[in-house]
């Protein structure tokens, strides 16, 4: 059994890394791929005409040619999968599930949360919601005053910014925005557009908790790595929107280099940075965490920013991140004198809880099934392997 991949223009040093090899044999070639075991389902297309198939390999985002070298390094040898879940602070699960089913049209997940933790579950395509019920030191309320694109240095935040997308957030993509706008609307939910003109929709629940929606064409062009799971397909029966999945989360921070030395040098993650767009008006960075990314927004903070002020490792806001294996994370964080808490959790998983340095939990869930996605240094690129196929 084979399948047929086809390039077309495709710089030499991806297909061929001498230097002696002429532009002109690379424009165009087919890689034959032999498998001896089981046929696969159809065959793809890569290049510049349209996909041919739903089920690709993961998207490969073209080379940028400004990108320096420290685009694909990272520090700690940390082998991501991505995000597979965000949990975020609500008051009550039961009208936490009107706004998340009713309003936006996502789905209960019935396994819901571990055994003796307050809250629920709701699922955006392969990725997951979690809701918990517990004490909430974060201001909900939103400050009016706070509606600029760009703050100016020293601006103390009385409240959350009127603009989701200059707070912390979580993106989700969908297959189409106006029946989310349509719903908002008839539920009496503000919500505001992206300021630099993206295809992107943000607003919040009654909780202060930033959402970002959009189509897969807003988000494919800020990584080299978009996994095919995000390209949201149409509606299921009953339902009025078709949900992707997760592709970044954006989280606040006070220092963008002290950010950048813990999430790259400590924890390991991919610097996208040259991929922001120069547009933004705030300091930040785009970090890449396997198949999803972090947002790292320097605006200001109107939660409290010390981890004493927080409800404690597992009872808080925050990012999971799938890895392979949690010892190297282990070893980094004791490495840099970060604490952390390691637990087994009742369906056998083994997770890390730690703090960044403005404090926003992050989550780490070891699964060794993972993959690795490799780095090509030279490409400034992810090298996926074959065998990643949805």
């Amino acid at each position: 059994k084979y399948i047929v991949i086809f390039f077309e223009n495709i710089p030499p040093p991806i297909l061929m890394p001498t230097t002696s090899a002429p532009a002109s044999a690379t424009s165009r070639a087919f890689l034959l791929l032999l498998f001896a075991s089981k046929p696969l389902a159809g065959a793809y297309m890569f290049g510049n005409g349209a996909r041919r198939s739903a089920r690709v390999l993961h998207r490969h985002r073209p080379l940028s040619m400004t990108a320096t070298a420290s685009t694909a390094t990272s520090g700690a040898a940390v082998d991501y999968g991505g995000i597979p879940h965000v949990a975020v602070l609500i008051g009550s699960a039961p009208e936490a599930l009107r706004y998340y089913t009713e309003v936006l049209g996502m789905s209960e997940d019935p396994r819901g949360l571990p055994a003796g933790t307050a809250g629920a579950v709701v699922r955006v395509g392969e990725q997951t919601i979690h809701l918990l019920e517990g004490p909430n030191p974060d201001p909900l309320a939103v400050d009016p005053d706070y509606n600029m694109s760009a703050p100016p240095p020293g601006y103390v935040a009385a409240g959350r910014p009127v603009h989701a997308g200059r707070d912390r957030h979580v993106a989700i993509t969908l297959h189409d925005l106006a029946p989310l706008k349509a719903s908002l609307e008839s539920n009496g939910v503000p919500y505001t557009m992206s300021y630099s003109g993206r295809q992107a929709l943000f607003c919040r629940d009654e909780y202060g908790n930033g959402w970002e929606f959009g189509p897969p064409v807003t988000y494919e062009k800020a990584t080299r790595l978009f996994p095919p799971y995000l390209a949201a397909e149409g509606p299921p029966e009953g339902r009025p929107i078709g949900w992707g999945g997760v592709p970044h989360v954006g989280l606040l921070v006070s220092d963008t280099p002290a950010a950048k030395r813990f999430y790259c040098d400590v924890l390991g993650m991919v610097d996208e940075t040259d991929l922001r767009p120069e547009a933004l008006p705030f300091p930040g960075l785009f970090l890449r965490c396997g198949e999803q990314q972090v947002h790292i927004l320097e605006l200001p903070n109107p939660d409290p920013d010390t981890v004493d002020a927080r409800p404690g490792h597992g009872r808080d806001r925050r990012t999971a991140y799938s890895v392979k294996l949690l010892a190297p994370v282990r070893a980094a964080l004791e490495a840099a004198g970060v604490p952390y808490t390691a637990e087994t959790l009742g369906s056998g998983e083994s997770v890390l809880f730690c703090y960044d340095p403005d404090a926003n939990e992050l989550m780490f869930v070891e699964d060794e099934n993972i993959q690795v996605i490799k780095e090509d240094m030279v490409n400034m690129a992810p090298m996926v392997p074959w065998t990643r196929l949805w």
